[in-house]
């Protein structure tokens, strides 16, 4: 459990880093944007289009960061009637769940890239659009890791949940 505990920080501490990174240039070529714009009446031409793609790197990294600190949205109704270790049981299954459907989204996400961009586009500054859009497997495939290390730290959990009255440990 403690490889997890370090792959996890590990992993987290990455995404931080890249979060911050791709904020702050966002944020930046923004900013260059609107004083280019203001004071000469020009821009960056890959400007727009480079923020826009920004939003979306920055969107699947804070999605990874929601996920790990489990403030993504999730309806939990259900888990209000359940007793803590089928609570744990509960968690466990609707985290593989989500695990599954981000690998599925993770697939889509390279088969839009190897189909539908053209290889040799490139977006701006020479970087090929695939290379920007590869965010979106990426993303998925982090997300995916963080659901399956809270499923296995959730399986570990109900090994130490008492067993509710009626229940079979």
């Amino acid at each position: 459990m403690k490889i997890l505990h370090t792959f996890d920080r590990t992993l987290t501490a990455a995404v931080s880093a890249a979060l911050v990174i791709s904020f702050a240039v966002m944020l930046g070529l923004a900013a260059v944007q609107v004083f280019l714009r203001g004071a000469f009446h020009t821009g960056l031409l890959w400007g727009d289009i480079a923020a826009r793609h920004l939003v979306i790197w920055v969107g699947f990294f804070g999605a990874y960061l929601a996920t790990r600190e489990n403030k993504h949205f999730q309806i939990d109704i259900l888990t209000r009637f359940l007793s803590e270790r089928l609570r744990i049981w509960f968690a466990a299954f609707s985290d593989l769940f989500a695990a599954v459907i981000c690998y599925l989204l993770m697939q889509a996400g390279f088969t839009y890239v190897e189909v539908g961009l053209d290889p040799e586009s490139i977006l701006f500054l020479n970087i090929p659009g695939v290379a920007v859009a590869m965010i979106v497997p990426i993303g998925f495939g982090l997300i995916m890791i963080q659901f399956l290390l809270r499923m296995v730290e959730n399986l570990v959990q109900v090994r130490r949940a008492p067993a509710a009255k009626g229940e079979k440990a």
